[in-house]
């Protein structure tokens, strides 16, 4: 009786094809084969979908079948953990990488294609023309030593120099996240941090649930801070995400992690709903190398983790970065859009030019805000800052977070809408306040709206010896140095601003001093507020005369000076 490999070695060169290989399947071929013993132990190790699927005659498929040879190039160590059923789906991975979905004898290839294999991976196949290897065929680079194995389901085309490696046995967990940087950027800095990139490259078996960008995003911007500063804390997080084995979805069972805490993975296949802690894993089971990722849209935090709370910044005068102003030819725009020259409307048809921001932090987040609906839309905005109401007959500037439902605010075109709803909310996109001249502009579309804060919250303003002064009018006669500068003068186009967002010099110093003064004791308030609202009537009124009306300044600062000249003149005579 001849030898398999005597066998084979005359289908090779197409002598002699026995009767008997007609009736057999690919599983018979490699079963039979003394060059596939490896093949034959991997099929007989996978899940037997893959030997039933090889053996039916219900399928016609091709089999690029690994020698011996092919699989002693692999590590030794990993080919033997592929065959446990740890690897169960790794193994899977990789023999059906070789399997394609219909029949492909070497004389149907000419030139290169890509194909797609039963497995899903995009694997090159190729007849090569020309030179020593003209006539050849090739699969992934790797030479078909014996072609045309013919089956009763198939046909079978052996490879030695190497198996086909898909990226489910040559990547690595580092490689996958480093290969979507556009999608991890920021779990790829935190992971360099904590000093556990060596760890996901050569680490094995680990499995990763890998939150992405907007993951981070959803954090509080103090959380990210505190884990960029706590090395210990940042490691607890990054670890909390790995478990050290391979998972498969679907799955439900509670894992210990490396961090040493538990996490509870839930899953249902025919809805392709996959959770863990209850987050959505939006694409699972990526298989590589060293075990398998997926990708999460919010971040594990382990339960017995203490997250400090944020330092509390003292003034939040401003609006969220969605909110929008019309921009003189240029429409509605986002107030993180907004820059110092822009004229924004102030209603009534008018626009005015931004000529500063009082506060301009993108990256800040708050919880200090209120959200305001009505049947006309709705506001975000700081609880300290000035809104314009209606009561009665007068038109009011009131602090945000002391409106309640019913309250009318006051729309362009001096109408008003009522407060259907409030309610307190926490922004992450940023805090604005752009100044005007006039100390007030639209917002979303015709809310009139101030530049200015309350001070204290208070919805009457403020009281001095009985005498009512409104937080509007303080507020914006507490800024006159500075409009003076920005505004007449045209000085701030540079203007810089510190960690707070506040303007430095101009904004931070003034909330520096507005917060001592409201510190002290009700008389030591109350002297210094006097002086201050004294101070204030003065600005108006320089303001007023020098600035609003130019031309009668000019004509009356000539006069002046003509009256004087004509004196001395009386004088000398």
């Amino acid at each position: 009786m001849f030898s398999k490999l005597y066998l084979a070695s005359l289908f090779a060169f197409g002598s002699f094809e026995p009767a008997f290989v007609q009736s057999t399947t690919i599983v018979d071929i490699v079963v039979n084969s003394d060059i596939h013993s490896t093949l034959e132990a991997a099929v007989l190790a996978a899940p037997s979908v893959i030997a039933e699927t090889l053996s039916s005659d219900a399928v016609n498929l091709t089999l690029f079948a690994p020698d011996d040879n092919a699989f002693a190039q692999l590590n030794s160590d990993f080919l033997g953990e592929l065959l446990t059923e740890e690897w169960a789906n790794h193994l899977v991975c990789l023999l059906t990488s070789h399997v394609l979905t219909s029949r492909v004898p070497s004389s149907a290839i000419e030139g290169k294609f890509d194909v797609e294999t039963f497995g899903g991976e995009v694997i090159s196949v190729e007849k090569r023309d020309g030179g020593i290897q003209s006539g050849s065929v090739f699969v992934d680079d790797v030479q078909v030593t014996i072609p045309d194995l013919e089956a009763s389901n198939g046909v079978v085309h052996s490879i030695s120099s190497r198996p086909i490696l898909p990226s489910c046995v040559e990547g690595t967990i580092l490689d996958e996240v480093v290969d979507n940087r556009s999608r991890f950027s920021t779990l790829i800095a935190l992971v360099e941090k904590a000093g556990l990139a060596e760890t996901l490259k050569t680490g094995s078996p680990l499995t990763l649930f890998a939150p992405d960008n907007f993951a981070f995003a959803k954090l509080k911007k103090s959380t990210v801070d505190f884990l960029k500063e706590d090395m210990d804390a940042l490691v607890k997080v990054l670890t909390y995400h790995v478990v050290p084995t391979n998972v498969y979805l679907p799955k439900d069972e509670t894992i210990a992690t490396v961090e040493g805490g538990n996490i509870t993975i839930t899953g249902e296949e025919d809805k392709d709903t996959f959770m863990v802690n209850d987050i959505k894993i939006t694409k699972p089971n990526i298989l590589v190398g060293n075990g398998v990722v997926h990708r999460i849209n919010e971040v594990l935090i382990p339960p017995d983790l203490v997250i400090p709370d944020p330092e509390p910044v003292s003034f939040f005068p401003c609006f969220s970065g969605s909110a929008t102003v019309d921009v003189q030819d240029k429409g509605q725009t986002k107030m993180e859009e907004l820059q110092i020259g822009d004229k924004i409307s102030v209603g009534d048809g008018k626009y005015e030019p931004v000529y500063s921001f009082g506060h301009r932090a993108p990256t800040l987040q708050s919880n200090n805000f209120v959200e305001l609906t009505t049947h006309s839309g709705s506001i975000k905005v700081s609880k300290d800052h000035l809104i314009f109401v209606k009561e009665g007959k007068t038109t009011k500037a009131v602090a945000a977070g002391s409106l309640k439902n019913g309250d009318q605010l006051v729309v362009d075109g001096a109408n008003a809408v009522s407060v259907a709803s409030t309610k307190s909310i926490f922004i992450q996109d940023g805090l604005y306040a752009p100044f005007t001249p006039s100390g007030k502009f639209l917002v979303n579309g015709n809310f009139v709206a101030s530049s200015f804060i309350s001070f204290e919250n208070k919805r009457e303003g403020l009281i001095i010896g009985g005498i009512p002064f409104s937080f509007q009018w303080m507020s914006h006669s507490f800024e006159f140095p500075h409009r003076v500068v920005c505004y007449y003068l045209k000085e701030c186009k540079g203007e810089t601003y510190n960690a707070d967002g506040l303007s430095n010099g101009w904004g931070s110093i003034p909330a520096a001093f507005i917060t001592w003064v409201f510190s002290l004791g009700i008389i030591a308030k109350t002297l210094i507020l006097s002086s201050m609202v004294a101070a204030f009537t003065l600005f108006n009124a320089i303001e007023m005369v020098l600035f609003q009306y130019p031309v009668a300044s000019a004509a009356g600062l000539g006069l002046i000076l003509k009256l004087r000249a004509n004196n001395k003149n009386k004088n000398i005579l």
